[in-house]
């Protein structure tokens, strides 16, 4: 196990800037999630990681030692990759054993034939096997170990390409998108199984994912990146409760969170959409933006107090609805996390209103995405009260 650090790493193809100045220190044994958007830089940064690709600034260090010029080989780091880069000719068996024999075999015992005439190498196969096969138990792919990479789903797969990493013990493991190519149904269930496994041998993990879903369960600490920098980073909670970008915000959260245009009127109060917020902003900034989780959002019918809501599209999860709607002339859309019982009354094309909201609920960001202070004033208020 080790930690890892990076410096001010920063990575250019020609006049294309990837990544800028990123600084990360990666705990020993915690499982960090690099999350964002395609072409956010978070895949480039892992290979870098690696050793796959090299820095136009910066340094890398594992373990305390620095590794700018160690090769890939030599930075004992199991990557896992999207396409599972499994060898197609070569039964489950054999593709788990390949890195060790790699490892752990001259040239001349890994020979065909004449390095079954090296005194060695029987003990040296016999303790490989037997770390194959623990691998395979904590897996549970015993039973797939005769078969080639094309006998198999891609669930089996995935497991065959994670067990090829981890029979070698790393000193952490790189997951680039391991997840992507499976259906839905079952990257839950390997998110869980991931999860576990990090738990198990309390190795070092740096999983880059676009999918936040993925980041949001599985990860000790995620950081959000876009354009090339970590616009955040921290717990799964901090990231969705208190995000200190707006992007982060928009990025994190399903469905996305409400935004609407605001401005500071009358010394530190708050206007929303021209419509006055019971809150002012403590601090400098310079306040163009309000946000608030849907879930934070609750209908009540069109005579109560709050804003008029117009419901143009209801949306059924089973477990949740999201009521999307808009408010005045439309230029404000809202989408609302109803239960079941809530949304049964609400029908599309009928008007609502939305409840008031409670302090801590809004959030405050300037023009520049970066977060402010808000406080709620007086009487609990509407995100948008009438007038």
């Amino acid at each position: 196990m080790a930690g890892i650090t990076l410096q001010n790493i920063s990575k250019s193809f020609g006049a294309t800037r990837v990544l800028r100045d990123v600084d990360l220190d990666i705990r020993d044994g915690e499982f960090l999630t690099l999350v964002g958007p395609s072409g956010c830089g978070k895949s480039t940064l892992l290979r870098i990681i690696a050793g796959l690709e090299s820095q136009s600034g910066g340094h890398v260090a594992i373990g305390g030692r620095a590794v700018d010029q160690v090769r890939a080989s030599e930075r004992d780091l199991a990557m896992v990759f999207q396409s599972y880069a499994l060898y197609p000719h070569l039964s489950v068996r054999q593709n788990i054993e390949m890195p060790l024999r790699l490892r752990d075999l001259n040239a001349w015992e890994r020979l065909p034939l004449l390095g079954l005439l090296s005194a060695g190498r029987a003990a040296k196969m016999r303790r490989l096997r037997a770390q194959v096969a623990e691998t395979a138990e904590i897996l549970k792919i015993e039973e797939l170990m005769d078969r080639k990479p094309g006998q198999l789903s891609g669930g089996q797969r995935q497991r065959v390409a994670l067990g090829r990493a981890m029979v070698r013990k790393p000193a952490a493991f790189l997951m680039d998108e391991p997840l992507s190519n499976l259906d839905a149904a079952l990257r839950v269930h390997m998110r869980s199984e991931l999860a576990e496994l990090h738990r198990s041998p309390a190795t070092t993990f740096i999983y880059v994912t676009h999918d936040q879903s993925e980041a949001l369960t599985m990860s000790d600490r995620m950081a959000v990146m876009m354009g090339g920098e970590i616009l955040q980073l921290g717990t799964p909670d901090e990231i969705y409760h208190d995000p200190r970008d707006l992007r982060v915000g928009q990025f994190i959260g399903t469905p996305q969170i409400n935004v609407f245009d605001a401005v500071i009127s009358g010394g530190q109060g708050v206007t929303v959409n021209g419509v006055p917020l019971a809150a002012e902003v403590t601090g400098d900034g310079d306040l163009a933006f309000v946000a608030v989780r849907p879930e934070h959002l609750t209908l009540l019918p069109a005579d109560g107090a709050g804003q008029p809501l117009t419901v143009p599209l209801k949306e059924n999860l089973g477990a949740d609805f999201f009521i999307h709607g808009h408010i005045g002339d439309g230029a404000a859309p809202v989408i609302v996390r109803a239960t079941p019982a809530e949304a049964a009354d609400v029908a599309i094309g009928s008007v609502c209103a939305l409840a008031p909201l409670k302090a801590g609920e809004v959030m405050a960001f300037g023009r520049d995405h970066a977060r402010l202070d808000l406080v709620m004033t007086g009487a609990p208020a509407a995100v948008l009260e009438r007038v």
